[in-house]
């Protein structure tokens, strides 16, 4: 029998033992020189590794002898090495002349015992370029893609260039775009993307990052077209928002246009973003209350554990209510501007694994001070916690449930009843004799990965739930907020 005559599935699985190997026999490692001669100077150069040749190459070499063999094995070649595919901005403007592109010649360039070269200039956006020519000219290259990250390119120029890329990718499910795009690109653009002539996508990925001053200052980078106003985004399951920028940063406004059509997100992260409120976020899980299983709101700062505030819903709306109601929510991480009980008293919530909430008050008492009535309601959301934690453990179908809950510059875990957090004040207070529970902490400001290496930050301190609530009551502590 022929190998071309073998069922499908067992040539697949030969031709991609074999790739493996190839993988494996190859290159892993790019090489450079450790510095430019200059001119009239002899210079004594030394090669160095300059880094690991990233999985998407690998896999192009790996198969570059299958590719050759026949229009099948090509097929599967393309299939298998640029399902996924990352194009990033060339991280210098200097290459070396005599270190060839061509990865397989390294074996040769190893064997040089004194290396040389000269220091050019390349162009940061050639690869960016390279695509949109490749693209171009291949289509069904293009149409092998499902998924696509474009990392470092942030200008109305590339911009373009990274939406010229992607208009033969019909088979596009999954993107990572820069946040500029939402800003540069006009609508029928971006129609064409979430839809085209293709599959629809399914996965949106933004990141943000600050601009240098000079890109910043270009006119040319600050237009905005406003395309999320005309854009459908009904068929989207994923949406991510990455990062911090102050250059037109992503703000409510933006996903709210989102949220006029987005009904059907499975998944919605917002993570290391201060631009963006729980009004934005509030207004993503009304539209896809129905469909949301994950929902990760996290918007943190440099200042690690200490969280910018998340901003209060016009309407003055109970979120506790809103989340515990939406019926298939199973993975949350959120920051809210306060919190109560009622985020955990619906019996048939979907909550599993690790749940985390942040928040800056308690419901009813967003004054912030440190009363009676309001330990008692911090007692009652953690009982109630802890109730749920139970009944999930319970249920027919067992799930693990692990709650944190951030609040009051502490972190408590109602699975074991205990509290974390900085308590030598109290100690001081109290001469010694409180708290009497008192243990290490592998927690810290900085969440579960303990201290940041900041000096005037001490470690975090473990006592038991109930003693806590006593030294608040006993006015040793405080959840003044």
């Amino acid at each position: 029998m022929h190998i071309t005559d073998i069922p499908n599935e067992i040539l697949a699985q030969i031709l991609g033992e074999a790739a493996a190997a190839n993988a494996r026999d190859g290159p892993s490692f790019t090489f450079g020189l450790s510095q430019a001669p200059l001119p009239l100077q002899k210079a004594e150069l030394q090669r160095y590794i300059r880094g690991p040749v990233p999985p998407e190459m690998l896999k192009w070499d790996a198969t570059s002898a299958i590719r050759s063999v026949c229009r099948q094995w090509h097929e599967w070649a393309l299939d298998y090495s640029i399902k996924d595919v990352y194009v990033r901005r060339w991280k210098g403007g200097e290459r070396w002349a005599e270190l060839s592109n061509r990865r397989e010649n390294y074996r040769l360039y190893e064997l040089i015992d004194r290396p040389t070269g000269t220091a050019v200039y390349r162009d940061p956006f050639q690869s960016l370029k390279h695509t949109v020519r490749l693209f171009n000219q291949f289509p069904a290259v293009a149409s092998q893609i499902k998924r696509m990250w474009f990392h470092g390119f942030y200008t109305t120029e590339t911009d373009n260039l990274i939406f010229n890329s992607l208009k033969n990718c019909t088979n596009l499910v999954s993107v990572s775009l820069p946040w500029t795009t939402i800003r540069h690109m006009d609508a029928r653009a971006w129609r064409n993307l979430l839809v085209g002539s293709g599959k629809p996508l399914e996965s949106l990925e933004l990141l943000c990052v600050d601009l240098t001053a000079q890109q910043a200052a270009d006119e040319e980078n600050r237009i905005d077209l406003e395309p999320l106003q005309s854009v459908n985004f009904g068929q989207l399951r994923r949406l991510k928002i990455f990062g911090d920028s102050t250059f037109m940063p992503v703000t409510d406004r933006d996903l709210q246009a989102i949220s006029r059509t987005a009904t059907k997100l499975e998944e919605f992260h917002m993570t290391c973003i201060s631009t963006i409120t729980i009004e934005g976020v509030v207004a993503i899980v009304k539209a896809s209350r129905n469909t949301l299983r994950v929902l990760e709101h996290s918007p943190r700062s440099q200042d690690g554990f200490w969280h910018p505030h998340p901003g209060s819903p016009t309407d003055s709306e109970h979120l506790c209510e809103l989340f515990r109601s939406c019926p298939k929510l199973d993975t949350l991480s959120i920051s809210l501007p306060s919190m109560c009980s009622d985020l955990f008293s619906n019996e048939d919530v979907k909550f599993a694994g690790d749940l985390q909430v942040r928040a800056l008050h308690l419901c009813g008492h967003e004054h912030g001070r440190s009363t009676h009535e309001a330990t008692e309601a911090l007692q009652k959301l953690l009982l109630q916690a802890r109730a749920l934690i139970r009944r999930r453990a319970d249920s027919i179908i067992s799930k693990e449930l692990y709650i944190e809950l951030f609040f009051a510059d502490c972190i408590f875990e109602p699975s074991y009843s205990s509290v974390h957090g900085d308590f030598s004040l109290a100690q001081l207070a109290s001469g010694g004799a409180w708290p009497e529970t008192l243990s290490s902490s592998g927690k810290g400001p900085y969440g579960s990965t303990g201290l940041y290496e900041k000096e005037e930050e001490g470690p975090f301190q473990r006592i038991e739930e109930d003693e806590f609530l006593d030294g608040v009551r006993r006015k040793l502590l405080s959840i003044s907020t």
